[in-house]
Parts: C-alpha cells; sequence; structure tokens
C-alpha cells in the first residue's frame, strides 16, 4: 500500500517535535479515508522504546481498520529485534520511521 504524502508528512512532524521519545501511532482506514492517529507512548523508557496502552488499542481497533503500527526511532535507522518480536506477536504491519537519516522502513506480515 502506498501512504500519501499527507500521512507521511504528518508522521514526520509528529515524529520531530517528540525528539525526546519515540512517537507512536496508527495509519488506520476507515470509510475510505486512510489517517495517522498519534498515541501517546508509556513506556517509562519511552526515548527507547515504545508502549502503547490497552486502552488507545483497543479503541482505534474498534473504530478503524488498522493499516500499520507506526513508531519512530531517533537515530537508530532499522527495526530492533524487539520491534520484530511485536510485530510478528501481534501480526500488525509496522513503519518505522528514523529521524536522523528520513527514511521509512516497513515490515510486513506474511
Amino acid at each position: 500500500m502506498k501512504i500519501s504524502s499527507k500521512i507521511i508528512n504528518e508522521i514526520k512532524f509528529c515524529s520531530k517535535n517528540n525528539l525526546d521519545k519515540e512517537t507512536c501511532g496508527f495509519v488506520v482506514e476507515k470509510e475510505n479515508d486512510v489517517l495517522f492517529i498519534q498515541v501517546e507512548n508509556k513506556h517509562p523508557d519511552a526515548r527507547n522504546f515504545f508502549l502503547v496502552s490497552p486502552k488507545d488499542y483497543l479503541n482505534i481497533k474498534n473504530n478503524f481498520k488498522i493499516l500499520y503500527f507506526f513508531h519512530s526511532h531517533v537515530d537508530n535507522a532499522f527495526f530492533s529485534e524487539l520491534d520484530i518480536f511485536h510485530q510478528r506477536y501481534h501480526n500488525m504491519n509496522m513503519l518505522l520511521y528514523n529521524i536522523e537519516t528520513d527514511q521509512f522502513k516497513e515490515l510486513k506480515c506474511k
């Protein structure tokens, strides 16, 4: 799936305005509209890890079709082993934005 430049720019804006932590969110679809919904990173070490509250996740899951879970990295350009574990465990497409290199990576479900 090609993500629109509008969504890409929203993700970049949110990420660059939260340099002290990994930004989290979902790229979702509802009634043929694709949206980016940012959620709060609840991890105690939010600069290096992410944690989405179950309440936020269920609210989004119950109201939208989730296309991607998204998070940013400030300086690591690749998915971590923990990122890959979460992607496989939740069977959810994952999108990563690296702020330092200004690049996106995608990890799709098999």
